[in-house]
């Protein structure tokens, strides 16, 4: 295989399902008034976020990955038999054995693909870029696919029973479902690709957000008996402190090393838990605070999309025409763990 000049994205996609469900509607069926005495359009106020996406009871999130996974490879001008490495990156998945990238693999018809999956919470698709890119550099892959599904609405938290449980369940309350996709190809371009990344990490802070957790056999469900605790809990004031305290300096350090100021930005992606989220951390950003205008902001709309908040923030801007074939783009990545990301790419 040749020496690779760059590595750049050559096709995104994004699935939503149809069914969009507002905030007001999830007020209703947590009982929110009725068993805490909160107003109407209070979970509203304290997230930003106004409606979501769920999909059907029956779909599952390799269905999602693929139907994004195909609107990618559209985009790249590819043929599934062309993809010699398919990393599945979404947090839910069809099963726990084999990988949920075989089951998209052999949907898609990505025969002649290298399979495997890559979990690392919200962070799971960036950290692929970043495997896939590598490879890519190092000869070991050509042409790389990178698909999440995401059936977040299955890990929420109805049965709050105190503040302190609902505070907890607030971050479930506000996720989405979804699909996302990206395609890393190498590029004779040296104008156009990836530039620089960032990646840190704090592992002493992986207690502020769990979900689908495993309990001890000892502590099996006296119902059914089993072991998987598929809630969503989350500390969103600490997970806060921890996740932004990593990703300010993660940010800066990436933008210093590409050379760029955050007036040379065309766009910025971010994966966003809450648009409240966004709005708090703006006012400690100093300087790049002024860039927040640039950020395509999906969290209102679409609530929590987990893994798939950056391809389907990219497949918006690109139908929008913001993302645009020499774009400067900065991509951001906070997540439970805690872990933090930034990229910075030429489109």
């Amino acid at each position: 295989m040749k020496s690779v000049s760059t590595v750049r994205i050559t096709g995104v996609g994004a699935e939503l399902p149809a069914d969009v469900v507002t905030t007001a509607e999830v007020e209703e069926r947590a009982g929110l008034r009725e068993r805490f005495g909160l107003e109407p359009g209070w979970l509203e106020h304290v997230t930003g976020v106004r409606t979501r996406r769920w999909a059907s009871p029956e779909v599952q999130p390799s269905e999602l990955a693929t139907a994004a996974g195909k609107k990618a490879l559209g985009r790249a001008g590819l043929d599934p038999l062309q993809v010699d490495l398919l990393i599945y990156a979404g947090i839910t998945r069809d099963c726990l054995e084999p990988a949920t990238a075989s089951l998209v693999a052999d949907a898609l018809g990505a025969r002649n693909a290298r399979v495997f999956d890559l979990l690392n919470a919200c962070n799971s698709l960036v950290d692929a870029l970043d495997v896939g890119d590598s490879l890519i550099r190092s000869g070991k892959a050509e042409r790389v696919l990178v698909a999440t599904g995401e059936r977040a609405s299955l890990a929420i938290g109805w049965q709050a029973r105190t503040m302190e449980e609902l505070r907890e369940s607030v971050a479930s309350l506000v996720v989405g479902d979804g699909g996302g996709a990206i395609v890393l190809e190498p590029s004779d371009d040296p104008g156009r690709g990836l530039r620089a990344r960032e990646f840190r990490s704090d592992a002493t802070q992986w207690r502020h957000a769990i979900g689908g957790r495993f309990r001890p056999a000892t502590q099996a469900c006296e119902l059914c008996g089993g072991l998987l605790d598929r809630t969503f809990r989350c500390n969103g004031r600490d997970l806060f402190a921890a996740a932004f305290g990593l990703l300010y300096p993660t940010m800066e350090t990436v933008m210093e090393r590409t050379g760029w100021g955050y007036d040379d930005l065309d766009v910025i992606f971010c994966h966003q838990p809450t648009k409240r989220f966004v709005e708090k951390a703006i006012p400690f950003l100093g300087d790049a605070g002024k860039a927040a205008g640039k950020l395509w902001s999906t969290a209102e709309r679409y609530g929590n999309t987990s893994t798939t908040s950056l391809a389907l923030g990219m497949a918006e801007a690109e139908e929008a025409g913001t993302l645009v074939a020499g774009a400067k783009v900065l991509v951001l990545a906070p997540s439970s763990g805690v872990s933090a990301a930034a990229v910075t790419m030429v489109w």
